[in-house]
């Protein structure tokens, strides 16, 4: 695996959506390319924080029924 496939699935690999042997072969990249190591240290960071931060308030129930209605017209 080179450093274009680890940015390819760098979020499925992140989200734990990878298969067993993908992960293996990713973090066999990881353990040779600092590089690549650090991009995912630094999107689960960012990852993690939008989670802590953005997760905390839901919009009404009003404005979800409209974003639906727009969706699904």
């Amino acid at each position: 695996m080179d450093c274009k496939e680890i940015t390819y699935k760098l979020y499925e690999y992140i989200d734990r959506e990878l298969g067993p042997d993908e992960v293996v072969e990713v973090e066999k990249h990881l353990h040779h390319c600092p590089e690549c190591f650090e991009l995912v240290r630094f999107e689960s960071g960012v990852i993690k924080l939008v989670r802590r931060d953005c997760c905390k308030d839901q919009a009404p129930d009003a404005l979800l029924r409209k974003i639906v209605s727009i969706l699904r017209s």
